[in-house]
């Protein structure tokens, strides 16, 4: 199950990989940001296997040489100048924010949801969900949801929980309240682990990677995922320099933007909201975009591999003659 195949946030293969590349030193005089200067690991990360779990929204069928970006854990001392240097380059991204940052940062929400952008709900306290009790899920939802309506009342509801820990309970849970609204698990293909070939920019600032090193890695990434959503966190002043330091090659190399509305996955569950009720038992399905019953089998548009739903949680099946797979089949 999803929530037992979390990876652990610690980074010791990539601290060790951190040590063989250039740059990864910080330049000297540069300060690290308040958030990562004791050495924490303030962000979002999982691991490769956690991406094609059927509970997760991710990017893998938007147009070659497209992406769509979204920031997190905000809003922070620089997201509206982030948001506007964005808007300015004709770029719509979705910011995920945590409710406990919004006290002194109104404008920046203001200024995301009048330059075009989407306002997202990250939970007000960063915490992970498949840790809490349903009560404590719903309240860390809502809670932010309060600060999201107040400025964008008419939606549209996205949801990226914590780590991008997500299963069957903390859907049922929230599935079960106004907040059914919403629709996630959004994930993402590109900056979720700091490696020789990829980044993620929390961890590069706690490591002491410079902002050039950390965006040439967040190209690499880009270059070979070739499409994708990329996460970002603008909590962190580093992370607003560093997309202005990649932006420009991106263009340059001929990338589109698109909205996360765009994403194949996302339209598929929005318009198909309403169903993620459908059953106690039932699973909710990133390819199909609706939930299906228990013993239902689904290949995924994720990975091509089959998942069969038993009490709201996805298992591995071995294909369509799966004896499990008691219910209705869904190939691709």
């Amino acid at each position: 199950m999803f929530a037992r195949r979390l990876a652990a946030l610690a980074l010791a293969s990539s601290v060790a990989a951190c040590a063989s590349l250039a740059g990864c030193a910080a330049p000297a005089g540069e300060e690290e940001d308040p958030s990562v200067s004791d050495g924490s690991s303030t962000g979002d990360g999982t691991s490769e296997e956690a991406i094609v779990s059927e509970h997760s929204l991710v990017g893998n069928e938007l147009p070659d040489h497209t992406l769509a970006l979204t920031f997190d854990d905000g809003p922070g001392p620089r997201t509206q100048e982030l948001a506007e240097y964005l808007a300015a380059e004709g770029i719509h991204a979705t910011f995920f924010i945590n409710g406990m940052h919004v006290p002194g940062h109104q404008a920046a929400l203001d200024a995301i949801v009048g330059r075009g952008h989407i306002l997202a709900n990250h939970t007000q306290n960063h915490l992970q969900l498949t840790k809490l009790s349903a009560a404590k899920v719903i309240t860390e939802v809502t809670q932010t949801d309060a600060f999201i309506q107040e400025v964008q009342p008419n939606g549209p509801w996205l949801l990226r929980p914590p780590f991008g820990a997500w299963n069957g309970s903390t859907a049922a849970a929230v599935n079960g309240t106004p907040m059914k609204k919403y629709v996630g698990s959004v994930f993402w293909d590109i900056g979720g682990e700091l490696t020789a070939t990829s980044a993620a920019d929390w961890a590069c600032w706690g490591k002491g990677v410079s902002i050039e090193r950390c965006g040439d890695l967040y190209l690499q990434e880009i270059k070979a995922r070739k499409r994708g959503i990329t996460l970002m966190h603008d909590v962190h002043n580093k992370s607003v320099d560093m997309m202005k330091y990649i932006l420009p090659k991106l263009k340059a190399d001929g990338w589109k933007f698109a909205s996360l509305l765009d994403v194949p996955s996302i339209k598929r569950q929005i318009a198909n909201v309403s169903a993620a009720t459908a059953a106690p038992d039932a699973c909710s399905s990133s390819t199909l975009g609706r939930s299906v019953p228990a013993g239902s089998c689904v290949q995924s548009r994720n990975d091509t591999k089959w998942h069969r739903c038993d009490n709201k949680e996805w298992l591995d099946a071995s294909g369509p003659t799966d004896p499990k797979c008691t219910g209705a089949k869904f190939p691709l």
